[in-house]
């Protein structure tokens, strides 16, 4: 299962591995609530808590344990899952992730204002406006920019992320400015079977714009932890 980061979708953000990733692996690309084709609920709630129980019903669904790759605010809400529900993962990567409230994911939250995007990247603003259109037509995207925006709850407690025992993978772009190198520390200090790879000249979303680096050690990755 392969999820999407803010004001994206699964197959946006997942483009460029898929290919790569079902060679091997049946591979499911859902997207969160109040993205793409997954409408908020009818209460209007936004908040990470309903990513993370949208993702530990989609495990369940496909009958976990089950490999996850999450990118940023999907890695966010895993982070969240794996605290209490661990043994939904057979493994877990994480592209992009924080454990905590940082100046560097706020700078990268200004860039989600539509009418900046709009003006700044025209062409990305026209993509948006497709992959969200299911929401409610071509203006929905500027919606999910703004609930985006805002940032949802990222904190976790990462001392009980101890009862993950399943083979991690910690992936982060060597410049990119929502990441502080220090919190990947944390995790592996918690976690002895994590791996890190740091890509070169990667920023955030790095399984996208670096993918031809990425996919290859995503790859291996999974190849040893279907071992495991």
């Amino acid at each position: 299962m392969l999820l999407h980061g803010g004001i994206g979708t699964g197959r946006y953000h997942w483009s460029k591995l898929v290919k790569r990733l079902t060679e091997r692996f049946r591979v499911h690309l859902p997207d969160l609530p109040g993205h793409g084709r997954t409408p908020l609920p009818d209460d209007g709630e936004y908040s990470r808590e309903l990513q993370a129980q949208a993702i530990g019903g989609y495990l369940d669904a496909l009958g976990a344990p089950v490999h996850v790759a999450a990118f940023s605010m999907g890695g966010h809400a895993s982070l969240a899952l794996a605290t209490h529900a661990p043994a939904l993962f057979a493994s877990l990567t994480l592209v992009g992730v924080s454990v905590r409230e940082h100046q560097g994911l706020h700078g990268w939250r200004e860039h989600f204002d539509p009418d900046r995007l709009a003006a700044e990247y025209p062409v990305w603003a026209r993509h948006l406006s497709r992959i969200h259109a299911p929401l409610g037509g071509p203006d929905a995207w500027k919606d999910v920019c703004r609930r985006d925006s805002r940032g949802l709850r990222i904190d976790v407690d990462v001392p009980a992320l101890r009862g993950l025992s399943c083979p991690v993978l910690l992936v982060r772009g060597d410049r990119d400015p929502a990441v502080d190198p220090s919190h990947y520390g944390e995790l592996r200090a918690v976690w002895d079977q994590a791996d890190e790879f740091v890509v070169p000249a990667g920023g955030h979303d790095v399984q996208l714009t670096r993918a031809r680096i990425v996919a290859p050690v995503l790859c291996d990755f999974l190849r040893r932890a279907t071992r495991a």
